[in-house]
């Protein structure tokens, strides 16, 4: 073969390979562009009814307008979210099946991690499209529990250590673990009662069963208007604006934070031009009125974290419960 044939050869396979990347190019520009064509699978993890549900569901109803098409939230519930997880993790990477992510899927991931067994999947099996929600722990007590401020009840456990109870709704879960950091921070030592779910737990601590509890705002505050519970504390960075006077337990100088974040997730891989749209869409329903006063109207606040924000907080908050979930499982705790 001459040099000239040689370099024509080389010169056309270029240029078939150029055409080939283009024509891909435009193809996942234009199936983005009418993106979607079809209604959209929302997976929920988690059973129906509870704060999960309530935002899925509203976040499904205000997306759906925007994207003209409809958003069908799903159950596939099992293993404290892992089911509904590793659904969402292997779903095609088309955009038309999502998950609804929470500090669950990291509970269960991180769980399974310090008892030394390989998870299912991890939140680097997703692509975060971004959060809306990101609710503090609130430490409740019956109503007519003897506390009058948190400092009245940090005194009552430290005279009792190991004595005083709270319930969760399940072992090393979203209202277990803010107990254990708080615990550790506030140098306390409590006794752990599960529950088989959220509710349970708030009808024991109404109930008197247990002490104490920490539980969420949508189905908390209900509670508390009613005067069948009493909020000693929040467990966040700051207070609630549907509780302003209850204070944050870092102003009695205890570091301890747990939030009950809730967002969308898709599989890895999903094309970037529908990533970023679905982004685009998630950030403007977190500025949605409607979705706002969906949000509010029991009590929590919308907190908007962008996909990179999100990826960044769970690498956070991925350490933090690996390490109690390494030193529960030390302990033996059950």
């Amino acid at each position: 073969m001459t040099k000239e044939r040689s370099g024509g050869l080389i010169f056309l396979v270029n240029s078939v390979i150029l055409f080939i990347a283009l024509s891909l190019v435009i193809v996942a520009l234009s199936f983005a562009a009418d993106y979607p064509t079809k209604p959209i699978t929302l997976i929920n993890p988690m059973p129906p009814g509870g704060t999960l549900d309530i935002q899925a569901r509203a976040f499904a109803s205000v997306a759906e307008k925007m994207l003209k098409q409809p958003i069908v939230v799903i159950y596939k519930t099992g293993a404290t979210g892992m089911v509904g997880g590793l659904a969402g993790s292997q779903a095609a990477p088309d955009g038309y099946t999502l998950t609804v992510g929470s500090v669950n899927l990291t509970n269960a991931v991180q769980w399974e991690i310090a008892n030394g067994r390989k998870p299912p999947f991890t939140r680097h099996d997703f692509t975060c499209i971004g959060s809306f929600t990101m609710s503090p722990t609130l430490l409740i007590v019956p109503a007519d529990a003897p506390y009058k401020t948190l400092a009245d009840f940090i005194v009552d456990a430290k005279a009792r250590p190991g004595q005083m109870a709270f319930c969760s709704g399940g072992l090393y879960g979203m209202s277990h673990l803010p107990v254990e950091i708080f615990a550790r921070a506030a140098g306390l030592k409590f006794r752990h009662v599960p529950y088989s779910g959220g509710g349970p737990c708030l009808t024991a601590v109404v109930g008197k069963q247990v002490d104490f509890g920490a539980q969420y705002p949508p189905t908390t505050l209900p509670l508390v208007r009613g005067k069948k519970l009493k909020v000693l504390a929040v467990i966040g960075a700051k207070r609630l604006k549907s509780i302003p006077d209850v204070p944050t337990v870092k102003e009695s100088g205890i570091d301890a934070e747990y939030y009950g974040w809730v967002g969308i997730l898709a599989p890895l891989k999903t094309p970037k031009p529908i990533v970023d749209k679905l982004r685009d869409v998630t950030r403007r329903v977190a500025e949605d009125k409607t979705f706002i006063d969906l949000i509010e109207q029991p009590g929590d606040e919308v907190s908007f974290l962008d996909g990179e924000a999100l990826a960044k907080y769970l690498d956070v908050e991925s350490a933090k419960i690996g390490k109690v979930d390494a030193e529960l499982v030390k302990e033996g705790s059950r």
